[in-house]
């Protein structure tokens, strides 16, 4: 059982780090692009990954993270680096819920607004694009830390810590 654990909490580890790394290189591809009709399919693309992949992968690798820790003998009373770990993915939990799924659905809705004014012959970015954004770009790079430091407590040698 507690090999089922260890194996579910590092997939969904990778699933959630693919989810967001896929969002972030489909952004990039967006902005490299002036055609809205591409834009508005990459960031519907992005909007998907983070409901459907990103943050379910988020919420599972918590819990399993959370039983695996439990089956090996980690305890929130005994192991700071355990409460470290549950905090920083309670923070990435709610990065996601506040700042990140917001500004895909918000960046998504403004790109397909304007693929559809550029299909009528409209042109020029939607009023709020820069800003949502900024925001997403934002929430990514926070994202993308909190990770690398939940990454590096994860392969931390917890034997010293007991």
């Amino acid at each position: 059982m507690q090999l089922a654990m260890r194996f579910l909490h590092i997939l969904f580890a990778f699933a959630w780090f693919a989810a967001v790394f896929a969002a972030h290189w489909n952004t990039l591809q967006a902005r490299r692009t002036g055609d809205w009709s591409k834009r508005a399919t990459l960031f519907a693309l992005n909007r998907g990954l983070s409901a459907m992949v990103a943050l379910p992968a988020l919420l599972a690798l918590g819990i399993f993270g959370n039983l695996f820790g439990m089956q090996v003998g980690y305890s929130m009373k005994d192991t700071p680096l355990f409460v470290a770990a549950n905090v920083l993915w309670a923070a990435l939990v709610l990065v996601t819920l506040i700042f990140e799924l917001p500004a895909a659905g918000a960046l998504g809705a403004l790109s397909h607004a304007s693929a559809d004014a550029a299909a009528r012959g409209g042109e020029g970015s939607p009023a709020g694009w820069a800003r949502e954004l900024a925001r997403w770009r934002m929430a990514n790079l926070i994202q993308l830390a909190l990770f690398l430091v939940l990454l590096a407590l994860m392969v931390a040698p917890w034997g010293a810590v007991h």
